[in-house]
């Protein structure tokens, strides 16, 4: 077999794994962990307030 195709099996099934013994909320509390939830907040833009509302659509 394919040493690439050994891999891709490979890591599919880890995956596979992974999900299955995970819960919704131990995804969940690992996304919001500080371990990747700091940084990816460090990468955000810094928030703006609207000055002004968004123009309404004219529909006639």
């Amino acid at each position: 077999m394919n040493p690439r195709r050994q891999a891709v099996i490979h890591q599919q099934q880890r995956a596979r794994r992974y999900t299955s013994n995970t819960d919704a909320y131990a995804f969940f509390n690992l996304l919001t962990g500080p371990e990747l939830f700091d940084p990816v907040e460090l990468l955000l833009p810094v928030h703006r307030e609207r000055l002004f509302p968004p123009p309404a659509a004219n529909t006639n």
